[in-house]
């Protein structure tokens, strides 16, 4: 067999291996609503709370079959998400930071949700206490607002329950862990865990969107 052969053999095999691994797919577009968020948002002991919009960009219905024939179904949804989040440490600082932000949620039929999420943003600190200024020739004045701007990047992962699923309520509760890292901070980067409890509202027409929606089975 002469190498051209040989190569055009192999491509056919990885082909043939390719086409019988895939899924099978059917894509339609449907409109979809976006969601609200309020949470409870609090840094360590200190309290705060996030409000955001999730709008959606696309929507999976997934099938997996086992060997066994035991069927296993879920929806991975993606969205694009707002917020905008507050915590209060006291002596220390307020610290307000907006973001922008990919969900990746998976919902079991059974409601259980987990996601995963990061986010990039701009943080605003204001400085607990009062804050003086000197000028040059000794004149003492107060700042308001004195504080500190950060660039801000978020990771964050959690769980939730579901209850549009089994309920049809439209409705998700959720705890959530996010660490934010906050730069420069003194030429270095300001680490801070942020735990989230909360609930998302799933109105039926809020802020429509045209969604790539596909039914997956493998």
């Amino acid at each position: 067999m002469s190498i051209q052969k040989f190569c055009l053999t192999l491509i056919f095999i990885a082909s043939s291996i390719f086409c019988f691994s895939q899924s099978a797919d059917s894509v339609r577009i449907e409109k979809k609503s976006s969601n609200l968020k309020l949470s409870y948002n609090s840094s360590l002991f200190y309290p705060g709370a996030r409000f955001g919009v999730e709008m959606p960009e696309r929507t999976t219905y997934l099938t997996k079959t086992k060997k066994s024939g035991k069927k296993r179904e879920f929806v991975k949804d993606r969205f694009v998400t707002a917020n905008l989040s507050w915590y209060h440490h006291p002596t220390f600082h307020d610290n307000y930071y907006l973001t922008a932000g990919w969900t990746m949620r998976r919902t079991k039929l059974n409601g259980f949700v987990t996601e995963f999420s990061p986010e990039v943003g701009l943080s605003r600190t204001i400085l607990g206490g009062t804050t003086y200024k000197v000028d040059n020739n000794g004149n003492v004045t107060i700042v308001k607002a004195a504080g500190y701007f950060y660039a801000l990047i978020s990771i964050g992962g959690g769980i939730g329950y579901d209850f549009s699923k089994t309920m049809q309520k439209p409705f998700l509760v959720f705890s959530k862990c996010n660490i934010l890292m906050m730069f420069p901070y003194n030429s270095t980067i300001y680490l801070r865990p942020v735990l989230e409890i909360g609930l998302i509202y799933k109105p039926l027409n809020f802020l429509c969107l045209k969604v790539k929606t596909k039914n997956r089975t493998k």
